[in-house]
């Protein structure tokens, strides 16, 4: 499959998906503020249906001109340090992305809901996976290997913003990403089990939520 459940999470509502000219070398044009902008303060857990697409569309760019721009080559160099285990780069490379941006709203005192950010991570993982296929690390058609990279990288986003999440956005990120990789595990018959790991559980670091708020996972 290709990305498929990453595609089925990216831009419910008709939001935008990343700019398809984005090119290595070439970051996307930078877009003028939207009024919907990630919210002040750090309660804010549920997408506004409204003001969410504009919030995503604001993080996209921020990762993929991130990407695209002063992490160009060290995203490279990464790739090619992996070559044997793409998944590992490629979760390494998301998983800064989605790291700086979300540090770079907290430092404004800003902060996005988590279904925005999960959301806007799935695009960046979209993105560095084409970088990843035209370094001919992965097929075209292997969604498989980006969404594992997905999933690594959130879990080690969940790690490196430990100590400074919002317990209730920590709760949220737990049910997003336990109902993705539910998801997951059930389109693949639940064949592919990481070595020690009960079947529904959220990546290791990523936070964690309650079994009964499992089913409520979806945005």
């Amino acid at each position: 499959m290709a990305a498929g459940l990453l595609q089925q999470g990216m831009a419910p509502q008709g939001g935008p998906q990343a700019p398809p000219q984005a090119q290595p070398g070439q970051p996307p044009q930078q877009p003028q503020q939207p009024q919907g902008q990630p919210q002040q303060g750090g309660s804010n857990v549920d997408m506004d249906p409204e003001q969410g697409p504009k919030q995503r569309e604001q993080l996209v760019n921020a990762m993929l001109e991130t990407l695209y721009g002063p992490m160009l080559e060290q995203a490279r160099t990464i790739l090619d340090q992996h070559q044997e285990e793409p998944v590992k780069g490629m979760g390494r490379i998301l998983a800064q992305l989605v790291t700086v941006t979300w540090r770079a709203l907290a430092e404004q005192g800003k902060t996005a809901p988590p279904g925005v950010v999960v959301q806007s991570a799935m695009v960046a993982a979209q993105a560095v996976g084409e970088m990843a296929i035209k370094m001919g690390l992965i097929d075209e058609q292997d969604g498989d290997t980006i969404e594992a990279a997905f999933m690594l990288a959130m879990g080690e986003f969940g790690k490196a913003t430990a100590q400074d999440m919002p317990p209730e956005q920590r709760k949220r990120y737990g049910e997003l990403i336990g109902a993705i990789r539910d998801g997951r595990e059930q389109a693949m018959g639940g064949q592919e089990q990481p070595q020690g790991q009960p079947q529904g559980q959220p990546p290791q670091g990523a936070p964690q939520q309650p079994p009964e708020m499992r089913q409520q996972g979806g945005m």
